[in-house]
């Protein structure tokens, strides 16, 4: 009876190890290659889902305008803090999330200074294409993002 307990401890132990092999060696696939996760769908035939396509409905893409081509010191504030100038160009690209509030600081200027969205992805709601807003010597509200 005593050598019946011990293959049955030794056969309980080997697969206890060649399971936790497996599964070191399972994890080992899945972290090599970071542009997809797993998914656990029963009924389906998905296996990933890549990152890029969920990063793509999470946020939007911009493009602003600076009307006023010689004032340069104009930023553009996404939720308060700055993320761009007009310094090197009349128009940038604006990386934008859902619920994201976008402003425009004309602080340093007296005159009247415009900027224009002349550019938007497919999945931005709001705020909408060709949007303008003036600063003198302000900070004003382009818009709320509002992705599809």
């Amino acid at each position: 009876m005593s050598n019946l307990f011990k293959k049955i401890e030794l056969f309980i132990l080997t697969l206890t190890i060649m399971s936790l092999i497996v599964l070191v060696c399972i994890q080992f696939i899945n972290i090599k290659d970071d542009n997809i996760i797993n998914t656990t769908k029963f009924n389906d035939g998905i296996k990933y889902v890549p990152l890029n396509s969920i990063k793509e409905m999470d946020s939007g893409i911009l493009i602003l305008k600076l009307l006023n081509k010689e004032e340069e010191d104009i930023k553009v504030l996404v939720n308060g803090e700055i993320v761009s100038d007009f310094s090197k160009k009349n128009e940038i690209e604006v990386n934008v999330s859902n619920n994201d509030l976008i402003e425009i600081d004309g602080t340093k200027y007296m005159e009247k200074n415009t900027v224009k969205i002349i550019g938007i992805s497919k999945n931005i709601k709001s705020p909408k294409l060709n949007t303008t807003v003036s600063t003198s010597q302000s900070i004003e509200i382009l818009g709320k993002v509002k992705l599809k």
